[in-house]
């Protein structure tokens, strides 16, 4: 579709990749990144390459025909847009948010650990839920506090979350095959920032009841900086520095919460372990 406004923030376009000078590549998994200081190149195995420049262009190349244009933009909504946001020298986490009293609070934790169940939970308790899955970290000048700006409103749930919640909603599956889906909330979409006053880290297994810490300095950014959101674009000097800065900026002037769980947890016992911090 064309752009139809006066003011292009990002123009995205279907074309074919040019050559970049590689300074830097990963691997992960099935996904190949290539980068220098102001282009990035990531390859999603046989389905299409994303080349990403100067923090506002994003070309698209399908390398099938076989493929659907939801899974092209799902690409786009996650590594290009990453990709933009760290060309504007902008650190993302893989973290979800609610607000309360104009105050944000962050809850992250790998795969598995219970983020997206909790966060769907606290939504049927009536916290006012503000972004699911990446954070983007703002910080402003004269303003102590990093903040958080919401990305794509939508919760996506597995569907052991969903038979937990007793949610019937499947129409939107996130990948053809996958059994993870999507939960639109379009109508209660934030677009302002907010100062980060609380980070609750999950962590699943090794212990065998739930348990709390609350964590400071050094112990703090070790925790936070493993959920950079796409961290594969923050390894270059340049780049971990504007990380270890802000992530650093935010831990002085909030409170880091890690909860330890058993593999096997009543998602409700943890539910209430959280809605105690805050």
């Amino acid at each position: 579709m064309p752009a139809t406004s006066q003011h292009t923030d990002v123009t995205i376009t279907i074309d074919a990749i040019p050559a970049i000078r590689v300074e830097h590549t990963c691997c992960t998994g099935r996904i190949t990144y290539e980068m220098n200081d102001r282009e990035l190149v990531f390859t999603v195995g046989d389905l299409a390459a994303y080349y990403v420049a100067d923090g506002n262009r994003i070309i698209i190349c399908p390398l099938t025909t076989d493929l659907e244009d939801r899974v092209l933009r799902l690409f786009v909504l996650a590594g290009a847009m990453a990709g933009i946001l760290q060309q504007r020298k902008q650190v993302t986490l893989h973290a979800a948010g609610i607000v309360i009293e104009d105050g944000l609070t962050l809850i992250s934790g790998n795969s598995g650990a219970g983020k997206s169940t909790t966060l769907a939970g606290l939504q049927e308790r009536a916290y006012r839920i503000f972004t699911d899955d990446v954070t983007v970290l703002k910080q402003l000048p004269d303003d102590d506090y990093v903040r958080g700006i919401a990305s794509y409103p939508m919760l996506k749930l597995w569907e052991q979350s969903l038979q937990t919640l007793q949610w019937e909603d499947r129409s939107f599956p996130v990948m053809p095959g996958m059994n993870k889906y999507g939960i639109f909330f379009h109508q209660h979409f934030d677009t302002q920032h907010y100062p980060i006053r609380r980070i609750i880290l999950l962590s699943a297994g090794e212990v065998n009841e739930i348990q709390h810490e609350q964590l400071t300095g050094s112990k703090a950014f070790t925790q936070i900086v493993q959920h950079v959101y796409k961290e594969v674009l923050f390894r270059q000097p340049a780049a971990r520095a504007l990380c270890f800065d802000t992530i650093s900026a935010m831990i002085r002037h909030s409170e880091t919460h890690l909860i330890r769980r058993p593999s096997q947890c009543d998602p409700e016992h943890l539910l209430n372990t959280v809605t105690s911090l805050l």
